[in-house]
């Protein structure tokens, strides 16, 4: 018997930033709302460079592809099933992002006076508009000046002191070890029941154990099933594009092939509920085809792209077979105990 939860660990990633902007309203910068025109724009408003915030918009993508590309979504809760042996790999280049997430907040801080000081032309700009939407009847000469400089400081107080800055940035993953519940009445509860109601009490939680456990049951034989034919699925499309490439009579590239490879080991290394039959094509694939052949060699020869050709179709339609993806989730299913304990030296949360 084998618990599912020895085969991957649950990721959950947390990204948090400074939006590095603030909503401005007519009443904020002193302004009446019903002499502001169209054509000065209040809302929201960037205290730095739009391009310094969006490097921490990307950075934060690039660690949830991370986890996205080696995982599956996990039906309980927000986090992504990692199979284990693609977790190492996983980690490592969240580490690394988390290094360049951590540089970028340095430079931030670094340059923080700088980009404040960029942006004040923006806001006198923004100012000496917002004074022209307003009727000016007898304003002594010194009122423009003061107006934008009253505008200007009151933006000034909007930005946070710089030394809260790196708390306001956080890049971290969390991993979770789960186990089944396994509901019941603390001592306490028991001692106080009667006999009879103790016996009622235990009836009712072991109910709601059990509708729970069937709940659960039934979201994991679903994610399993999903796993496979995700796996699968993709399988199908990066063949099958393949093929049709190869029948249109288009150029095999070297970066196709690239692809395929990729695949294969990608394939291998999320596999945790054992697609043996897949698994073992895919690598028969690169084994017998693609590591004897070059790229030259498969791009000029007919025999070549014909016996490519072959072989892919023959993995679109294992793949596409609904019987054999039957076969391989039951199987994984028979294997599973919900009530093995979970190992111990599960990593712990970053």
């Amino acid at each position: 018997m084998q618990n599912i939860f020895r085969d991957g660990i649950l990721v959950d990633v947390s990204v948090s930033y400074w939006t590095g902007a603030i909503t401005l309203t007519a009443a904020d910068l002193g302004l009446d709302p019903s002499k502001v025109t169209e054509a000065f724009h209040l809302g929201k408003k960037f205290l730095v460079p739009m391009s310094v915030i969006r490097r921490f918009r990307t950075k934060e993508g690039q660690a949830r592809k991370i986890v996205t590309e080696s995982s599956f979504p996990f039906p309980i809760g927000h986090a992504r099933f990692v199979p284990r042996r693609k977790f190492t790999k996983v980690l490592d280049k969240l580490t690394r992002c988390q290094k360049d997430y951590d540089d970028l907040v340095n430079d931030l801080i670094e340059k923080y006076q700088d980009y404040r000081e960029k942006m004040i032309p923006l806001y006198e700009q923004a100012a000496e508009t917002a004074y022209a939407t307003q009727t000016q009847t007898g304003d002594d000469p010194g009122a423009k000046g003061k107006f934008v400089k009253n505008f200007l400081k009151h933006i000034d107080s909007l930005y946070p002191a710089v030394e809260t800055l790196r708390n306001r940035f956080s890049m971290t993953w969390d991993v979770y070890e789960i186990a089944m519940p396994n509901m019941k009445l603390s001592d306490a509860e028991k001692i106080a029941l009667s006999q009879e109601e103790k016996d009622k009490a235990e009836a009712q939680a072991e109910n709601e154990r059990q509708y729970y456990q069937d709940k659960v049951h039934q979201k994991m034989d679903a994610f399993i099933n999903e796993v496979v034919t995700s796996l699968r699925g993709q399988a199908v499309s990066i063949c099958s594009r393949i093929t049709k490439n190869i029948q249109d009579g288009k150029i095999v590239t070297g970066k196709t092939l690239k692809t395929l490879r990729e695949f294969i080991d990608k394939f291998s290394e999320l596999n945790f509920v054992g697609d043996t039959r897949m698994e073992q094509e895919l690598t028969k694939l690169r084994k017998e085809f693609l590591d004897k052949n070059t790229t030259a060699a498969i791009h000029d020869e007919d025999d070549l792209k014909t016996e490519l050709n072959r072989r892919l179709t023959l993995l679109v339609e294992m793949a596409n077979n609904i019987t054999d993806v039957n076969s391989v989730t039951g199987e994984y299913q028979r294997k599973i105990s919900w009530h093995e304990d979970i190992p111990a030296d599960l990593p712990a949360a970053a």
